[in-house]
Order: structure tokens, then C-alpha cells, then sequence
């Protein structure tokens, strides 16, 4: 079985409206980690789960580069606090990059949450127009 993190289930809601809005923008994800003024990976290391998720400032800095004045509407408010086990993979082929999230159940199945595909130019790193 591949990798999987145990995260909450807003976790994976925030991320997937995060990844939906930086697509629908035209942003990479290394642009985005620009804009807001961290390191070139960041926002990619966040999507994959590979580090904490964002905290309050972070999420405001995140909507405001993504052009939303809401955050509380940007962002679900979810009453229920399940975690999950879930596997998030990034792949890439030719200039499509697929993203994908998967929960693994109690039995070890995984259940597609969300699949998104992102069209990139690779060899600037843009998103093809």
C-alpha cells in the first residue's frame, strides 16, 4: 500500500477548493507559493499533504492571492471533524498534471475523493493558455 496521512476531513475540503480556485486562475503551484512570498514548493508540499496544513494567516494570504475577499465563504465551516486516512498523489504526463485524492477505508480500499486535471507548460513551468 502507498503512503497515506491521517487528516481531518475539512483538511481535505480546504485543499481541494484551494487547488480548484489555483487551476481555475491559471496559477501553478510554484506561482502561487510566489505570490504569497514563500519558497517555490511550498504550496505543492501543502496539496501532497507533506506538510502541516495552513494556519489562519497563511489561509488569508492564500485567498487574497486567489482574488477572494470572503474568507469564511472561501472556506468550508464543516461541523463534523472525521479524520482519514487519504493518499494524495500529483502526476504528470506530457502537459497534463493529474491530481488525485484517495481515502483508504477501515478494509484498506481506496475510494476516489477528487481527481483534477491541471494543464501545464512544462518546460516554463505556465499554464498553457
Amino acid at each position: 500500500m502507498e503512503h497515506y496521512n491521517k487528516v481531518q476531513r475539512m483538511t481535505l475540503e480546504i485543499i481541494y477548493r484551494i487547488l480548484v480556485k489555483r487551476i481555475a486562475k491559471g496559477y501553478t503551484a510554484e506561482q502561487l507559493s510566489g505570490i504569497i512570498c514563500r519558497e517555490p514548493g511550498y504550496i505543492t508540499s501543502l496539496e501532497l499533504l507533506k506538510v502541516p496544513l495552513y494556519s489562519k494567516q497563511e489561509l488569508r494570504e492564500i485567498a487574497w492571492a486567489l482574488g477572494e475577499d470572503d474568507l469564511t465563504a472561501f472556506f468550508p465551516r464543516l461541523k463534523q471533524s472525521a479524520m482519514l486516512n487519504v493518499h494524495m498523489g500529483k502526476e504528470v504526463y506530457e502537459n497534463t498534471c493529474i491530481h488525485t485524492c484517495e481515502i483508504i477505508t477501515e478494509d484498506g480500499k481506496d475510494v476516489p475523493f477528487f481527481y483534477l486535471q491541471e494543464e501545464i507548460n512544462k518546460g516554463s513551468g505556465h499554464m498553457l493558455n
